[in-house]
């Protein structure tokens, strides 16, 4: 799909909407809008069950609070009800930088650290 603002955009301004383009006719499920520290940003969306289409334009409020970015998260699902999800990112105003590099300087240096784990197999016994 096509997305405004484009993927990892910077902009001067803060858009007024957003905008998503898909090649068939989908249902939006979820339209939802997240600052740069993962905060919510109700943006007015509801679901309409009865909606299908290949474009939607959502207006923004009026004025986005400044954030080092954020992140559009959205689903769709088209005609056969299959499920496809995705999200886009972008910045705006002075001095902003795309949002890809402000999350790889956050994570320069740091590990991932996963729990260990192991993997269970039960076997039947046999008699």
């Amino acid at each position: 799909g096509v997305t405004f603002p484009k993927d990892d955009s910077v902009l001067l301004d803060p858009p007024r909407m957003l905008t998503l383009s898909f090649r068939v006719d989908v249902r939006l499920l979820k339209l939802a809008l997240y600052n740069a520290e993962d905060g919510w940003v109700d943006i007015g969306f509801r679901f309409e069950p009865d909606r299908l289409a290949r474009s939607f334009v959502f207006p923004l409020p009026e004025q986005l609070a400044q954030s080092d970015y954020y992140i559009v998260r959205w689903s769709v699902a088209d005609q056969e009800n299959r499920l496809l999800n995705g999200e886009f990112s972008f910045a705006f105003g002075l001095g902003a930088v795309p949002p890809s590099e402000t999350v790889a300087a956050q994570t320069s240096g740091k590990a991932e650290s996963l729990p260990a784990t192991g993997a269970y197999r039960y076997r039947r016994a046999v008699p």
